[in-house]
């Protein structure tokens, strides 16, 4: 079964690669007055209570309340019984950058490029868990990042003042 601490150690070379828990500016969320920071990904506008409560720890105690923040936000019972670590971390970096519902969704749409017939709802379920874990693993973490990148690609179509994310979007889709 999938394990949290691989896929929690995987998004965070991303999101603080250096696992240093520093509060940093950061871009406000659309409707947030900024201005915003984050500490590991966690921004203080969409965020604001668990930011607040983090910022309140010293800097080299914020690790644990950082990786407790998304295991409580971000990683739920279907992820813990995904077969595949590699698949695992790949969908549950792509839910704290891009949504939980997208990240889902993205899975469905993999498995289906794969000849699964699943609905891409954005839903967890049991049949996108069956699914999942019915699929060779190699070919089906290739789907996701080549679904995950053509989401993205579809993001600067619609908005290409976007185009200034791209490259570091695809570098983290195929990381």
């Amino acid at each position: 079964m999938a394990d949290f601490n691989i896929a929690f150690e995987w998004t965070m070379k991303n999101e603080d690669s250096q696992m240093a828990c520093a509060q940093v500016p950061d871009a406000a969320p659309a409707g947030v007055a900024g201005p915003c920071y984050a500490i590991s990904g966690i921004n203080s506008g969409a965020w604001p209570v668990d930011f607040a409560a983090i910022a309140a720890l010293p800097q080299s105690s914020r690790k644990p309340a950082v990786k407790a923040f998304y295991q409580a936000h971000f990683w739920n019972h279907w992820y813990d019984q995904l077969n595949s670590d590699d698949l695992a971390k790949r969908v549950f970096d792509f839910a704290v950058n891009g949504g939980p519902g997208t990240a889902v969704r993205t899975l469905q749409q993999a498995v289906n490029a794969l000849g699964g017939n699943l609905t891409p709802d954005g839903g967890w379920g049991p049949h996108t868990l069956a699914a999942a874990n019915a699929a060779d693993p190699d070919a089906l973490v290739k789907a996701f990042i080549a679904a995950r990148v053509a989401h993205y690609q579809a993001i600067v179509a619609s908005n290409p003042a976007d185009a200034r994310y791209l490259n570091g979007w695809l570098a983290r889709a195929q990381g």
